[in-house]
């Protein structure tokens, strides 16, 4: 199957979209170099885009897993996501009915909603630089160039054509929605998406015969906050925290008033219940009597930063972990040794999970006395923790973690426990 030329319109030059490949619906959708095992970063965001519940490319064509190769990278952004719908269309379209537009190149650049929409984007006079300058390296020109982003979009390539003396054929397509796309190529695939934007204003006028605005503004609302979490509520439900880090960058630096708005609220509920699962991870260490004079019964509960002395003596040592929340917590715990320089010794590492009230008491341990720094390092999270461990992991290897190590985790929604015991008791 062949299909027409498409550009993807970046700041460093357009990209071609070169190939799409159906995948297993079992694998996640990526972006690659063309011909290349090199997966590109923003994947992540485009298998969102294509999967159910949050993307809506499995919505017009009904398969749920692609690969798609470029001709150059894409690693920042969401103006390549009208290209790949546009792409996506055009694949559908052909594999139903004849589908074809000969030495035709189609220019594409826009964000797209979950509804469809097509939002303008930024940095069009640079994209159209890179674009002139792309062509008139080319041997053979085009017939013509279908011009494809939002109509504020369209207008600034207007102004610049005017101002340059280009031979080009352009054909503009201002598009509000995707369905203007499978309007203008009269395409049987697309129609699940929601109607265009024009339409609109019959929808509402049925709402004000009924009386019903206010119960418009209420759904209007809550959709515009279910499109905007779902996807970060997806990555963080499946404890994808790079990648939600990565899409809430994105948001605050080239989103919307209501994406830079909507992420830094959805950061703080993630802040938030960290500190919410701190405060109700509870901690107990205990000492054992023995034969040891030094050696008594003594428990505490670390509520700070600081171990209490007695760990240092040569006594069997117990922790307890305990669940105060209402939701089953998982806990990842180890109590290390640290030297001023070295490898540290791991006396203890372990997980449980705990349903609401419940409480258990790891194996005894015995903590050798020495001049080490000692260390309980606790991780709590009500979420997947694959990418957790790695960081539980580096955390206990380091007497002095770097800050950004632990704002990593708070900022994952995490609870997070560090406690330390510098100096032995004389």
């Amino acid at each position: 199957m062949t299909l027409p030329p498409l550009w993807i319109a970046t700041t460093r030059g357009p990209v071609e979209i070169v190939s799409i490949t159906e995948e297993d619906p079992e694998i996640r959708s990526v972006l690659c170099l063309s011909d290349s095992f090199q997966e590109l970063p923003i994947s992540p965001l485009y298998d969102a885009f294509v999967r159910r519940p949050t993307g809506l490319i499995e919505q017009i064509t009904g398969h749920s897993s692609y690969r798609v190769d470029l001709s150059g990278p894409i690693t920042q952004g969401q103006s390549w996501q009208l290209g790949l719908a546009v792409i996506h269309l055009f694949h559908a379209e052909a594999q139903l009915n004849s589908f074809s537009l000969p030495n035709t190149i189609v220019w594409t650049t826009g964000r797209v909603t979950p509804r469809g929409t097509v939002q303008p984007v930024g940095e069009i006079v640079k994209k159209w630089k890179m674009t002139i300058a792309e062509l008139d390296n080319k041997t053979k020109k085009p017939d013509q160039i279908i011009v494809i982003a939002h109509a504020e979009n369209i207008a600034e390539v207007k102004k610049l054509e005017q101002m340059g003396d280009s031979q080009l054929k352009i054909t503009y397509l201002p598009a509000a929605s995707l369905m203007d796309v499978t309007a203008y190529f009269e395409l049987s695939v697309g129609s699940t998406l929601g109607a265009p934007a024009k339409t609109s204003p019959r929808i509402f006028k049925g709402y004000f015969v009924a009386g019903l605005l206010g119960l418009i503004g209420v759904a209007t609302a809550v959709k515009l906050a279910s499109d905007f979490v779902m996807p970060l509520s997806r990555l963080d439900a499946e404890g994808r925290y790079r990648e939600l880090f990565m899409e809430l960058r994105l948001l605050r630096q080239e989103g919307n008033w209501l994406d830079v708005n909507g992420a830094f609220f959805f950061q703080k509920h993630l802040e938030n219940r960290a500190a919410t699962l701190r405060n109700n991870m509870k901690v107990e260490i205990r000492s054992i009597k023995g034969t040891n004079t030094h050696c008594t019964y003594r428990k505490a509960t670390i509520t700070t930063g600081t171990l209490p002395e007695w760990v240092h003596e040569a006594c069997q040592l117990k922790l307890t972990l305990g669940n105060r929340y209402d939701h089953p917590i998982g806990i990842w715990i180890a109590m290390v040794s640290h030297e001023a320089t070295g490898s540290p010794t791991v006396i203890l590492r372990n997980h449980a999970t705990l349903p609401p009230g419940q409480t258990v008491t790891l194996p005894t341990f015995v903590m050798e006395k020495s001049n080490k720094i000692k260390t309980v390092v606790a991780i709590a999270s009500i979420m997947p923790d694959s990418e957790l461990l790695p960081w539980f992991n580096a955390l206990i290897n380091d007497a002095h973690p770097a800050r950004h190590m632990i704002n990593r985790i708070e900022k994952s929604g995490s609870g997070f426990l560090f406690a330390q015991a510098t100096s032995v008791r004389k």
